[in-house]
């Protein structure tokens, strides 16, 4: 309703600004947060760093990691998801590529060959994805190892 209302129907918009909101990663970021090692902000605060400059400085560097790993799995959802863009995109010119993969399903037909290698080709964009932000998540793995 509220999408239709602001007109985002069909637009990318739609598509893109209602998954950066998504309750699996707030909640996550929240745990995340609160879990975030004190004796890190006590020894920035000791230095002289206001609030700010604590979290600019200490807590963000220190979780390009968590970032990098809830951007990629939010991506992942967003990527494969299909009932979302099916309800706002209704046009063929709007289609996602998992819209586009279930054409190749009809009740008559299963088109495999072609349905497979669209299907490895809608991989691609994860697997480059996966490559580029690879540092940070292992990053942010050996990270979460560390005890205080």
């Amino acid at each position: 309703m509220l999408v239709s209302t602001l007109g985002w129907v069909s637009t990318l918009r739609g598509l893109i600004i209602p998954g950066l909101f998504q309750a699996f990663a707030t909640f996550l970021f929240r745990q995340y947060f609160l879990n975030f090692p004190r004796a890190l902000e006590e020894a920035a605060q000791l230095d002289g760093t206001g609030y700010w400059g604590t979290f600019w400085r200490v807590v963000v560097p220190n979780s390009k990691g968590f970032v990098a790993a809830i951007g990629t799995i939010t991506f992942i959802g967003s990527w494969n998801a299909f009932l979302w863009p099916l309800v706002i995109a209704p046009d063929q010119n709007s289609w996602t590529v998992q819209i586009a993969l279930s054409t190749f399903l009809t009740a008559q037909t299963i088109n495999l060959p072609q349905l497979f290698l669209a299907a490895g080709i809608a991989i691609l964009p994860l697997v480059v994805m996966f490559v580029f932000l690879q540092r940070w998540i292992v990053e942010g793995v050996e990270r979460s190892g560390i005890s205080e």
